[in-house]
């Protein structure tokens, strides 16, 4: 994706802060263009797999409609500290509906919503979900 910043900070960051910004955050407004209307936004947690950011959604959410429909995404990173610092991203997006990779993203998540990893005996529970998930 292509990486867009916060006004009066293009001399501060540059390529690998940028990179090292989005890979120690975890959570992003995505917005996407709605069929009819203004586009629609939602806070929702990433996680960073190489060069993608991966969210997890459930299939007949809007959001993964509308990815599979336009194919592009745009996403707003935030640093939950004050001041806020912010990241725009803008590139071609895809549904992913691989069952391994959606729970994946699944268990991320949810340490990264939890504040700790998640045990391995919470998997089974986690792996009951994905029939109604998707990850893009």
């Amino acid at each position: 994706m292509d990486m867009d910043h916060a006004p009066g900070q293009s001399t501060m960051m540059d390529q690998n802060a940028r990179r090292t910004f989005v890979e120690h955050h975890r959570t992003c407004i995505f917005g996407f263009q709605r069929k009819h209307g203004p586009p629609s936004m939602s806070v929702v947690y990433y996680v960073i797999d190489g060069d993608d950011l991966l969210i997890s959604t459930m299939a007949a959410r809007a959001k993964a409609k509308a990815i599979a429909r336009t194919r592009e995404a745009s996403v707003c990173v935030l640093d939950e500290n004050w001041p806020l610092t912010y990241l725009q991203l803008y590139g071609p997006a895809a549904v992913e509906d691989d069952y391994q990779t959606t729970v994946d993203v699944m268990v991320k998540v949810a340490a990264i919503m939890s504040g700790q990893p998640l045990p391995e005996a919470a998997r089974p529970i986690v792996e009951a979900r994905p029939a109604r998930s998707t990850a893009w």
